[in-house]
């Protein structure tokens, strides 16, 4: 049993009925779920995962506006008289002296507060811009088993819906990011003998190369805990993970053989890219003959992309702008 499933068990069998009879009045406004921090919210939680915050917990999320102070002390102390065994699993205590709250009772905008400025779904495209795709990303994961009030969930769909002209200038920069760090900078560093600042863009490359799956496949990328993890399950994402790890763990050893296994997957990875994002936006998906090429290719990607950005201001700034 994996934590999303221990949690929805534990609100189904101890959590609804209390909340239900207890609380009518209160009930229509409440949410019900499993979001935010935690590998269990994004649904990648194993057996390593129990020895830090894996408990039969859920989070009860209610709009501010709507219940007064004492109301809400109401709710915590009865989520707090759960019980505090289910079927094998302990839960873990509130802190008494406060902090961010993982499980419990919390506020809808004190929950969207922590990833978006104010809680508040931006009104233009800058306001976009300021969010990282991770904070998003943990801001949208999760479950939400009972809705009844809404707001929590309409919330969820208008963040989840990104601006396509945040997306092309992101990806833009990422392309033009991966000429640098993988194609640039890789070689000259092991010209140099300076293997570790390789090493190091090396794995801005990978980080990079993974971003671009996420936004080719409208999603938003996780912290980098879970970069690779996720896109597993995105369309050309198994394939690619493969090639990302071979290339994290590619060997640095003089001579030719290694050379060119390092150059095969940086090609690989870099056609593959060119192929998604091609298919995605309609625009150049050829892939240059000679490796030696594919600076300029990716660049002229990267351009082409941020042409498609239809606002003047972000198509006009710099390249790098939101990569």
């Amino acid at each position: 049993m994996n934590g999303s499933e221990l949690s929805r068990e534990y609100f189904e069998t101890c959590g609804r009925p209390v909340f239900s009879q207890k609380f009518p009045e209160l009930f229509p406004f409440l949410c019900f779920g499993l979001a935010g921090p935690g590998s269990e919210c994004y649904g990648f939680d194993d057996e390593l995962s129990r020895d830090h915050d894996f408990e039969p917990g859920f989070c009860v999320f209610y709009p501010e506006d709507k219940l007064d102070s004492r109301q809400v002390f109401a709710l915590e102390r009865a989520y707090a008289g759960l019980p505090a065994e289910f079927i094998g699993f302990s839960r873990n205590k509130i802190a008494s002296y406060g902090g961010m709250r993982r499980r419990g009772v919390i506020g809808i905008n004190e929950f969207y507060s922590r990833y978006v400025p104010g809680g508040i779904v931006p009104s233009d495209l800058i306001g976009w811009a300021e969010i990282s795709e991770s904070a998003l990303c943990e801001a949208l994961n999760g479950y939400v088993f009972e809705d009844n009030y809404g707001l929590f969930s309409s919330i969820r769909a208008v963040l989840s819906d990104m601006p396509d002209d945040i997306k092309k200038k992101r990806l833009a920069g990422l392309f033009f990011g991966l000429s640098q760090s993988g194609w640039y900078n890789v070689p000259r560093m092991l010209k140099r003998g300076e293997n570790g600042a390789a090493r190091l863009f090396l794995a801005e490359f990978v980080r990079d190369a993974a971003k671009c799956v996420y936004i080719v496949n409208d999603r938003f990328s996780p912290y980098m805990k879970w970069l690779l993890r996720g896109i597993r399950d995105l369309p050309a994402g198994s394939e690619l993970t493969e090639t990302l790890n071979s290339l994290a763990n590619v060997s640095f050893d003089s001579g030719d053989p290694a050379e060119e296994a390092l150059t095969c997957l940086l090609f690989d990875v870099s056609s593959k890219l060119i192929e998604l994002c091609g298919d995605k936006y309609g625009i150049s998906k050829r892939v240059p003959d000679e490796p030696g090429d594919m600076i300029g290719t990716l660049q002229a990607i990267a351009f082409e992309l941020n042409g498609l950005v239809s606002d003047n201001y972000l198509r006009n700034a710099d390249i790098m702008f939101l990569a």
